[in-house]
């Protein structure tokens, strides 16, 4: 009998353990209502070793596919991502000085679907930390 109850208590921790994660880590697609809608206008804050910057993110999005432009202190540059559930990559060609800089972005968005924040990896830049904030103002 013992057993058993050991049995059915280490079932259901493991269940609850389970529904607790991503349904992307389950390896199943998430169910498209669990998907935040993150079009918009996004104000991002970017932590580099050099200091912080502040560019905007305007996105479009077509079920997991998402598109737009990034606008930093050095222009607008198109981007391109995925969102898997609330897991959110994009990356970014961005020409600065004659130079061409491929920034890559990995973060979550969070589950009121105000507000995301990650990390990136800004290739010779180096890497940062950043938060998004949606824009309530932009339509």
């Amino acid at each position: 009998m013992k057993k058993l109850m050991v049995l059915v208590a280490l079932l259901v921790v493991t269940g609850a353990l389970a529904a607790g994660l991503p349904q992307t880590q389950q390896g199943q697609k998430p169910d498209p209502k669990d998907v935040p809608n993150i079009a918009g206008k996004w104000i991002m804050t970017l932590e580099l070793s050099m200091g912080t910057g502040t560019p905007t993110l305007e996105l479009k999005q077509e079920a997991d596919k998402v598109t737009g432009t990034y606008t930093g202190r050095y222009g607008t540059s198109p981007l391109e991502g995925r969102l898997k559930g609330r897991v959110f990559e994009f990356a970014v060609q961005m020409t600065a000085e004659g130079q061409t800089f491929a920034l890559n972005f990995a973060g979550e968005v969070a589950k009121d679907g105000q507000t995301m924040k990650g990390t990136a990896n800004l290739g010779e830049i180096g890497d940062a930390t950043w938060t998004a904030k949606r824009d309530k103002t932009w339509d």
